[in-house]
């Protein structure tokens, strides 16, 4: 499978993927509420790329926090902005975790699975690591959900490529069924991404999605000037705006 290269990704990451108050506010709200657990929480959040989740989890939600990821470029800039050294960062493949059978209350991840060359695989390994009555948190942009947003219209290049990595609402939560997982649910949620139009043609400048990394620059410049008219001639239109995303969520069995 064609992948993006992270370690390359790093320096301009968190510039096309930024993430507001409010919107962080809706997903520690909606993890805290899924993880259903208090007190001494051990959270596992396996892609974690910069951090951009892990930190306001330690911080914002009290979990203890261990940040996982592949590229050492991400967790390098990661490492930068934990100042409070919040969390625990490892660099370790989502294929083969490190750690101890039934080491976490919580494994998180985000944007992570269409990454993966054995999704089910990971899932399995998440399986492994959880407690029981662990819970699992995966949170992704499904592919009905992306395939007529404004990167897969304006760069159609793009459709090819995530139709063979991104998976369904319906197969991520077979996947956590196959896994032994129970209690399985989907939320969908709808965030506005970008404040104006103007904001989402700069994200995509920097590649605000990884798949923007894995196609030609001449097609990429095409779609970035076709993005551009059409935000000169629609800046307000609300589908530059917001995005839809999942929330799926499963909890292992208890023994």
């Amino acid at each position: 499978m064609k992948k993006a290269d992270y370690n390359k990704i790093a320096p301009l990451y968190d510039k096309g993927r930024s993430l507001s108050e409010q919107n962080l506010k809706i997903w520690l709200n909606l993890i805290a509420k899924r993880s259903n657990t208090t007190g001494n929480v051990q959270l596992l959040d396996l892609g974690c790329g910069t951090g951009r989740f892990a930190i306001p989890i330690g911080r914002d939600l009290g979990f203890r926090v261990t940040g996982a990821d592949s590229s050492k470029e991400m967790l390098a800039k990661a490492r930068e902005k934990d100042k409070g050294g919040l969390v625990t960062w490892d660099c370790v493949e989502a294929h083969a975790l490190k750690y101890h059978d039934n080491s976490f209350d919580v494994l998180f991840m985000s944007h992570l699975l269409h990454h993966l060359d054995n999704p089910a695989a990971v899932i399995d390994e998440c399986q492994r690591v959880l407690k029981p009555s662990g819970v699992i948190l995966i949170r992704y942009g499904a592919m009905e959900q992306i395939r007529d947003d404004v990167e897969h219209s304006f760069f159609p290049e793009v459709i090819e490529i995530d139709e063979q990595r991104t998976p369904p609402v319906e197969l991520v939560e077979c996947w956590l069924k196959t896994a032994g997982f129970v209690d399985i649910f989907s939320d969908e949620i709808v965030q506005q991404t970008f404040r104006s139009g103007l904001k989402h043609l700069e994200a995509v400048r920097v590649r605000n999605t990884s798949v923007l990394n894995m196609i030609s620059e001449e097609a990429f410049e095409t779609g970035v000037e076709r993005l551009a008219q059409y935000v000169r001639q629609n800046p307000k239109d609300r589908w530059l705006l917001f995005d839809r995303m999942t929330l799926t969520s499963g909890r292992k069995k208890e023994i």
